[in-house]
């Protein structure tokens, strides 16, 4: 069952954006810092106790940033995720997962976009949910 409202999460491993439109018009509005840290380039040294190879720790924070985002998603809304990188496909097979799980039947999508205003992010969302804003041309 559906609720008429679609959500629209941008996501990247710095933060992820949420917006939910329906009827109404912007019903949620939120951004989420993530506590992920950042990918360092190697300096040729191996993993070291004072320098350790943080990967696995990387994947723990990025597994607790996915969850805060999930919790704050509603799991009937129609669902389109947008992001950079590799970040947001994972996030999207974690979600086709849990709907799996749940036998859901909401509409899921996934692109890969850069950096997106909130105003674009809406008329994303818009579009995505079969209403794309009204354009006026000036008189």
């Amino acid at each position: 069952m559906t609720t008429g409202r679609t959500t629209g999460v941008w996501i990247s491993a710095a933060s992820a954006t949420i917006l939910e439109w329906g009827p109404d018009g912007v019903t949620i509005r939120e951004r989420i810092d993530s506590l992920v840290p950042s990918r360092h380039r190697s300096t040729g040294r191996p993993p070291t106790e004072d320098h350790p190879a943080g990967e696995g720790h990387r994947d723990e924070h990025m597994r607790a940033f996915f969850a805060q985002i999930n919790a704050r998603v509603p799991i009937d809304d129609d669902l389109l995720l947008l992001g950079d990188g590799e970040v947001v496909e994972h996030f999207a097979h974690q979600i086709e997962a849990n709907d799996h799980n749940r036998h859901s039947t909401r509409r899921v999508e996934m692109e890969k976009s850069g950096p997106m205003t909130e105003p674009q992010l809406l008329a994303r969302i818009r579009a995505f949910a079969g209403v794309p804003a009204r354009r006026t041309l000036p008189t």
